[in-house]
C-alpha cells in the first residue's frame, strides 16, 4: 500500500509540490512557536527554589522633625534602636506570625524586590581563578531561611541552612548552580571562595549549597551567594523591613486587614509608624507587572494560539481544494469496490507521508536557524541555543532541546494534519459514485 501512495503522490507532484513546500515554511513556523512554547513550560516546571506562600513584609515609616508627630525625645540613637527592637517584637508576637526578622532590603536580598546585586565569585586553582557572577543576599539571621524556605541541597531542609550563623568563621552559602561553575562535579563546602557581598572582595568558607533558585518562573535559575547582612543602625533603617511567615492556609487578604486594623495603632513607637504591609505573592504579581512579564507572556501565548488556530484552517482548506480535485478518482475507486474506510484511510495515510517528507528539508533549516542564534529574542527568557556543560537543565543542551521541540511540532502537526486530511476525505467518501464520476 505505501507503495502505491507513494507513485500516487509522484503522479501528481505539480500539485503536491506545492502543499509540500507549504507545509515545509509551516513546520519551520510552528517550531519557532513551539520551541518558545517549550522553554517557558520547561523552566516554569523548575522549583522556585524558595517558599513565599504565607509570607509578608512590613514596612515600617519614620516621623521626622519637619512633622507634628515627630517626638524629638525618641530621636537619639539609642532610642531609635530600642523602638524599633519593640516593633519587630509586637509583630512577632502577633496571632499566627510563626517566625518574623527585620531583613535588609536593599540589593534584591528578598525575592521579588525588584532590585538585583551581582557579585564575582572566584575560586584560585594554583594562582589562576575560576570566575563566575552571582546574586548576592545579605542575611541578617536564621530566620531569614525560616521565612523564606530556602533549602539545603544537601538534605533538602531549610533547618539546615537557618541553623548556621553566617557572622562566625567568614562563613557563606552558595547556590548549586555556583557550586557546578566553580567546582564541577565537586562539593563545594569547606572550599574556600573570594566574593564580595557588600564590604568588599575577601575570602570566605562555603558553609552549605542551597538548591537552584529562580528570581521569575519563566527563567532558568541563577547564581546566587548568601551572606552576612550589614547591622542595622539609625542611619540606614531605611534599607530595612520586617519580613515574616504566618501559619498555612491563613487567609491573605483577611489577614491583611486584621493587621492593619489591630496593629496599625501598637506600631506606632517612638518615632516609628506601620507605613505598609502587602504579601510577598502581591509582590512578585507587581513585579511582573511593571517590568512587562505579565504582558509579554499574555501576548506571546495570545498570538501563538492565534497563529496555530490559523495554520490549521490553511492546513484543512488546502487538504480540502486536494480532496475536491480528486472526487472522479474518488468516484472511480469505489465504483471498483473500494470501502468509505479504505479511501479515508489511503487520503490520510498520503497526507501523513506528504507531511513526513516536507519536514526532512525543514529539520536542516530548523537547524541552520538555530546554531546562528536567529530565534534569539530580546524578552525576559532564556532562549539561546547553546549547551552549558553540566547543566541540569534540557533547555541548556543544544541537541536534546532541539530534538525535543522538533519532536513537539511534529506531534503537533500530525495530529492537525490527521484531522485535516480525514475531515475532507470523509464528506468526498460519503458522494455517490455515479455523482462523483459525472464531474468528470
Amino acid at each position: 500500500m505505501l507503495q502505491h501512495i507513494f507513485r500516487q503522490i509522484w503522479a501528481q507532484r505539480k500539485y503536491n509540490g506545492w502543499i509540500f513546500i507549504e507545509l515545509m515554511v509551516v513546520f519551520v513556523l510552528v517550531w519557532v512557536l513551539t520551541d518558545y512554547a517549550f522553554v517557558m513550560l520547561h523552566n516554569k516546571s523548575i522549583p522556585q527554589g524558595f517558599d513565599i506562600n504565607d509570607t509578608y513584609l512590613v514596612t515600617y515609616g519614620i516621623y521626622g522633625d519637619e512633622t507634628n508627630r515627630y517626638n524629638p525625645q525618641e530621636s537619639d540613637s539609642v532610642k531609635i534602636m530600642e523602638n524599633l527592637d519593640l516593633f519587630v517584637r509586637k509583630i512577632k508576637e502577633y496571632k499566627d506570625v510563626e517566625y518574623a526578622d527585620l531583613t535588609y532590603l536593599s540589593w534584591g536580598s528578598v525575592p521579588f524586590s525588584g532590585g538585583q546585586n551581582r557579585t564575582s565569585v572566584k575560586k584560585y586553582n594554583d594562582g589562576d581563578p575560576t570566575e563566575v557572577f552571582a546574586e548576592t543576599k545579605n542575611v541578617r539571621s536564621g530566620d531569614f531561611f525560616r521565612i523564606f524556605r530556602y533549602t539545603s541541597a544537601k538534605d533538602g531542609s531549610w533547618e539546615r541552612p537557618a541553623d548556621i550563623d553566617l557572622y562566625q568563621n567568614n562563613s557563606i552559602l552558595i547556590t548549586r548552580k555556583v557550586e557546578r561553575e566553580l567546582f564541577k562535579n565537586g562539593s563545594a563546602i569547606g572550599k574556600t571562595i573570594t566574593a564580595d557581598i557588600g564590604d568588599g572582595s575577601r575570602n570566605y568558607v562555603v558553609a552549605d549549597v542551597l538548591n537552584d533558585q529562580k528570581r521569575f518562573d519563566y527563567r532558568l535559575p541563577e547564581g546566587g551567594v548568601f551572606g552576612d547582612s550589614p547591622s542595622a543602625t539609625p542611619d540606614n533603617l531605611t534599607g530595612f523591613g520586617v519580613c515574616f511567615r504566618v501559619k498555612q492556609g491563613t487567609p491573605e487578604k483577611q489577614f491583611i486587614l486584621n493587621f492593619r486594623k489591630e496593629m496599625t495603632k501598637q506600631l506606632r513607637i517612638g518615632n516609628f509608624y506601620l507605613k505598609n504591609i502587602e504579601s510577598f505573592h502581591q509582590r512578585k504579581e507587581n513585579l511582573r507587572y511593571e517590568l512587562g512579564i505579565t504582558n509579554e507572556v499574555r501576548t506571546r501565548t495570545a498570538l501563538m494560539i492565534f497563529f496555530l488556530l490559523n495554520i490549521a484552517l490553511g492546513i484543512i482548506a488546502t487538504f480540502w481544494f486536494r480532496n475536491e480535485t480528486r472526487r472522479s478518482e474518488i468516484g472511480l475507486r469505489m465504483a471498483m469496490g473500494s470501502t468509505r474506510a479504505t479511501l479515508q484511510r489511503q487520503f490520510i495515510t498520503e497526507a501523513v507521508l506528504l507531511f513526513t517528507l516536507a519536514v526532512i528539508p525543514a529539520l536542516i533549516i530548523n537547524y541552520v536557524i538555530a546554531r546562528a542564534g536567529m530565534i534569539e529574542l530580546n524578552i525576559d527568557l532564556h532562549r539561546k541555543y547553546e549547551t552549558v556543560v553540566g547543566s541540569p537543565y534540557i533547555t541548556q543542551h543544544f541537541t536534546w532541546r532541539f530534538l525535543v521541540a522538533n519532536l513537539m511540532t511534529y506531534l503537533l502537526l500530525v495530529v492537525i494534519i490527521l484531522f485535516s486530511a480525514w475531515l475532507p476525505a470523509y464528506k468526498a467518501s460519503k458522494v455517490h459514485p455515479v455523482e462523483a464520476l459525472r464531474d468528470e
